[in-house]
């Protein structure tokens, strides 16, 4: 008599390429788990405002899926496009979603419930601001720069590090015992973005200048700079509502997901700024001996 032997899961990830996405990757395939990303400029291509291809076939295969909403859960049409996916998912077969979510932002609320409600086996990891935002994300620039202009710098936040978020995830998706439930997760301490500031300028060992704009300010900067219609919505959105304290505690979730501390802050900047560190270093030693032999 042949006996039957269970397929592998087959993981989905939407966002492959973004920030915690390509971690959910990673982490997957260095597990041997069968996993595939998909993004705007992957061929298949998935993008959140094309309405004209059917999701279900992007879904068609895979057990579970990953997803992280561009830009933010909290914009007005977010909820709609999860709704969507969610019954595209059902569609084709799906029968797990891991939901990337946002603290404080109403909008990303009633996304969770939509997935919660959805008869589908489920995670929502609902996260604070990551740590790489400093070092990928819109803050980088600035901080090449030399200079850090954003409102609320002295609102404490519980930065996270998408290193964790992503560890999370797949244990969500390749632990049974982790329950379908939402999961607020965060860093292990309370900063501010000044704060931020003054330990990657100390590790780089560069002038690093932090100024506190106000929310319209800096909304006339990133209007300035190009940035598209969502991205100056939210970053209002964010500054002007989401960080006014309102998410100033942290929970100790992470650390019962993972059986360990959450990275701090200190260990992610050391990790992603010593590099720039021993490069200006490098140089000056460069510079001293060019000075020297003239």
């Amino acid at each position: 008599m042949t006996q039957l032997v269970n397929s592998p899961k087959r993981f989905l990830v939407l966002g492959g390429s973004g920030k915690t996405g390509r971690r959910v990757i990673e982490r997957l395939r260095r597990r041997g788990e069968e996993v595939c990303g998909i993004s705007r400029t992957t061929t298949p291509a998935f993008d959140w405002h094309d309405s004209t291809h059917s999701w279900q076939q992007l879904l068609n295969g895979f057990d579970s899926v990953y997803v992280t909403y561009q830009p933010d859960l909290a914009i007005v049409r977010a909820a709609d496009d999860i709704a969507r996916l969610v019954v595209a998912a059902r569609q084709a077969g799906v029968s797990h979603m891991v939901l990337l979510s946002g603290r404080g932002e109403k909008g990303a609320e009633d996304a969770e419930q939509i997935v919660a409600g959805s008869g589908l086996h489920y995670h929502i990891l609902r996260a604070s601001w990551f740590y790489q935002n400093f070092s990928e994300g819109f803050i980088h620039a600035m901080i090449k720069a030399g200079e850090v202009a954003l409102p609320c710098g002295d609102t404490p936040e519980p930065f996270i590090d998408a290193d964790d978020i992503a560890a999370a995830a797949v244990r969500c998706f390749t632990d049974p015992d982790i329950a379908a439930w939402l999961y607020e997760i965060t860093g292990p301490q309370l900063l501010t973005f000044k704060h931020c500031i003054g330990q990657i300028g100390t590790i780089t060992g560069k002038p690093l200048r932090f100024v506190n704009l106000s929310v319209e300010a800096m909304v006339d900067v990133f209007t300035s700079a190009g940035f598209d219609h969502d991205m100056v919505w939210l970053m209002r959105h964010l500054f002007s509502e989401v960080l006014d304290g309102r998410n100033s505690n942290t929970t100790g979730m992470l650390e019962k997901l993972l059986g360990r501390a959450p990275v701090s802050f200190s260990e992610y900047a050391s990790r992603a700024f010593a590099a720039s560190s021993a490069e200006a270093t490098a140089s000056e030693h460069s510079y001293i001996a060019e000075g020297a032999g003239q």
